[in-house]
């Protein structure tokens, strides 16, 4: 049976080993890892610790949105225990074994790194009380490992902050000090979060935003020695030009906000910069652009649609030409190998089409696009961009694919230039449709047309972007050839 993601297959075996000597063991199926744990007390206490799994081959971090279990529940083989966010989307966290659950290790809407201890299970529900009291342990362990990893409580980060006091009795940090320096403010008035009370740059710009704080006077400065760092800082300082901050009679509480929001990047967000900007550095891109007329598939549409029928979009019609394209031209539907620097030609056209989500793009994957319909991609295209967006989408409909489709044409674009995504080869950027003047007896609508046989048209530009090693131009040129040949005959597609 398929389900929404790999399964976890747990053995039944026992062993008993003490708190203080269990060892993690770990088993991997399909890029899942779900560590096992036994844990014993006085009284042997089996349980089974649920690790934070890597759901794609790019996840290095996961977040728990929600927890579809409580505390007493008991799970059973295929049970869906969490909602997990991925860098791609939202999956379900299903367990293969049976238990209930003692204790949850990380709460929800945090983001943890992939095996990061999340859960506890024991087989009898007496002893979820005992399998708590090693949850707790375990917690603990947690924050005292963060805490003596984190760069703040490093000499270091110590030596840097200013001599700057705040509500908590701590200092200011650089950052932290000239803000308030420029803005006037008073560091009893800002509520420090830092270790040992300090000041952080957050903090002051929660208390710009808020305008919960009071205004120095303006002969008393912040700190007349300021710290080595903080002094570099004051002489490097930009002239900033802002509006003045209004001046309080008070506690400084009718102050109003800075007027911007800070926004965290989202998992998917970090992984698209992150992969983008490899692509840019490694991958050498080469362009290629044509214009294909639209007369013949904007008239098949309105033919459809008089017969009372919904025919295909523009972008159905993209997918299917793109396709058939790629098996004209086979030695473009390929990816690139890095470890074995190679070509690797894929039998299947499995076509990537770029969705917009609010947490950045997703591509989810036409499979076997040469063999089906326009209308089965029509189909099939609307229901993966809705679940795109709900974040329903399973692993294997956006891992993958051998060709990208990037369509900005809805937006008003009329060319762009898209990047690569390793290990494919090729992406093509769609643009929108234009009215211009053409030569309609001349194919190539790049060609210098006679003046006195124009007449007006709807074209599209489209500009492939390849990987030099594998796609060089000329063999991107036949692609292209070939996809405006399905464009501009698109009776062949049907």
């Amino acid at each position: 049976m398929m389900r929404r993601t790999s399964m976890w297959m747990l053995s039944r075996s026992r062993s008993h080993i003490s708190l203080s000597a269990r060892i993690p063991k770990q088993n991997v199926l399909g890029g899942l890892a779900l560590g096992r744990r036994w844990f014993a007390s006085l009284d042997d206490i089996p349980s089974i610790e649920l690790s934070l799994p890597a759901l794609s081959p790019t996840m290095e971090t996961g977040t728990i949105n929600q927890w579809k279990k409580k505390v007493g529940d008991l799970v059973e083989a295929g049970d869906v225990v969490a909602d997990i966010q991925t860098d791609k989307a939202t999956v379900d966290f299903e367990c293969q074994d049976e238990g209930y659950v003692a204790a949850f290790l990380i709460g929800e809407g945090e983001e943890y790194p992939v095996g990061t201890p999340v859960a506890i299970l024991v087989e009898n529900k007496e002893d979820i009380e005992k399998a708590q009291e090693i949850a707790k342990t375990l917690k603990a362990d947690a924050t005292a490992t963060s805490a003596s990893d984190s760069p703040t409580s490093a000499p270091a980060a110590a030596s840097e902050s200013a001599g700057v006091s705040g509500q908590g009795g701590g200092s200011a940090l650089p950052s932290a000090a000239i803000l308030m320096e420029r803005h006037r403010i008073d560091p009893t008035s800002v509520k420090a979060s830092g270790p040992k009370g300090n000041i952080l740059k957050g903090d002051v710009l929660k208390a710009l935003e808020s305008g919960n704080f009071k205004i120095l006077p303006e002969s008393k400065s912040l700190d007349a020695t300021p710290t080595q760092p903080q002094a570099q800082a004051q002489a490097v300082k930009p002239e900033v030009k802002s509006a003045a901050v209004p001046a309080s009679s008070g506690s400084g509480s009718d102050t109003k906000g800075r007027g911007y929001t800070d926004i965290p990047l989202t998992n998917m967000r970090k992984v698209i910069a992150s992969r983008l900007t490899e692509s840019k550095q490694n991958v050498p891109h080469a362009m290629t652009t044509i214009t294909c007329s639209l007369n013949n598939i904007l008239a098949l549409r309105k033919g459809i649609k008089d017969q009372g029928n919904k025919p295909p979009s523009l972008n159905d019609f993209v997918i299917k030409a793109a396709a058939l394209a790629l098996t004209s031209v086979p030695e473009a539907n390929c990816t690139w190998d890095d470890k074995k620097q190679s070509s690797v030609l894929q039998s299947n056209v499995d076509i990537s089409v770029a969705v917009a989500t609010p947490d950045g793009l997703i591509t989810p994957i036409i499979k076997s696009a040469d063999h089906k319909r326009l209308g089965q991609i029509s189909t099939t295209m609307k229901d993966l961009a809705v679940r795109a967006k709900d974040k329903k989408l399973l692993p294997e409909e956006f891992m993958g694919g051998s060709f990208t489709i990037s369509n900005l044409g809805m937006f008003g674009i009329s060319q762009f230039v898209a990047v690569i995504t390793p290990p494919q080869a090729c992406i093509l950027a769609v643009g929108g449709g234009e009215d211009k003047m053409v030569d309609p007896n001349v194919l190539d609508l790049d060609s210098m047309p006679n003046p006195a046989d124009l007449s007006k048209a709807t074209v599209m530009s489209v500009t492939l972007s390849s990987d030099e090693r594998c796609v060089d131009q000329a063999i991107g040129s036949r692609l292209l050839q070939s996809f405006r040949g399905y464009m501009e005959n698109p009776m062949s597609m049907l």
